[in-house]
């Protein structure tokens, strides 16, 4: 089932919220949705169908790295992408690890 989302934000990088994406962020400029949302799912069929079900075509997995380099890129995308649970551990190693850099 899907667990969690979490929204790349301009600043900041996160922002988590339950159960769906996080939509309730519009951009008041663009009047739309954050250009990348990113939900926690598991791999199972359940997850499958209802992922099918709500946005109309099968889950598209990306790992940390798929994730950093398309927030770098500026890249958008219509429907959420997911991520495993353990990916999600690994993302927030490496950002941590970008934000302690950068200090």
């Amino acid at each position: 089932m899907i667990r969690t989302a979490l929204s790349l934000s301009l600043a900041a990088g996160l922002a988590l919220s339950a159960a769906v994406p996080a939509s309730a962020s519009v951009d008041p400029k663009a009047q739309r949705a954050p250009a990348q949302t990113v939900m926690i799912c598991a791999e199972d069929s359940a997850t499958r169908a209802s992922f099918e079900r709500e946005y109309g075509q099968r889950p598209v997995f990306v790992s940390a790295q798929d994730l950093l380099a398309a927030r770098d890129a500026g890249e958008r995308w219509e429907a959420p992408r997911c991520m495993t649970q353990r990916e999600y551990a690994r993302f927030e190693r490496i950002s941590e690890q970008r934000a302690e850099v950068r200090r």
